[in-house]
């Protein structure tokens, strides 16, 4: 008597990204970070797929529109509004309660690359 493979049946698929990030695409965009900062798993480099649409939440990482700059930081909404510095000491830049937030959009998704291939550049 032959016993069936404990393998049978499976079968590896291939990764398709589309399938696994759901992303909008009237207001999603990828933007690539500039800065490291390894506890959030962003590194200079990592691509950041940005979703407009997202309603931003305490403790998201956003990119946030600060003196007409657009900038990454962690959201706070309580006890008062206010957003931190990733990096460095944390420093937190205090928002008008009542005022509409400066947020720009909130990162979804960070893609990084461990291996040093770099990403493949969009055509022209």
């Amino acid at each position: 008597m032959a016993f069936q493979s404990p393998a049978a049946g499976y079968a590896e698929q291939r990764i398709r990204f589309s399938e696994l990030v759901r992303l909008p695409p009237h207001s999603s965009y990828v933007l690539r970070s500039e800065g490291d900062y390894p506890e959030t798993g962003i590194v200079s480099g990592s691509l950041l797929a940005v979703d407009r649409s997202l309603t931003p939440a305490h403790g998201h990482i956003v990119i946030a529109e600060l003196d007409n700059e657009l900038v990454i930081r962690r959201l706070l909404l309580t006890p008062a509004p206010g957003l931190q510095e990733l990096g460095g000491d944390g420093t937190v830049t205090q928002l008008t309660p009542g005022e509409p937030l400066p947020v720009w959009g909130v990162v979804a998704y960070a893609l990084t690359d461990l291996a040093g291939r770099g990403f493949s550049q969009a055509p022209d």
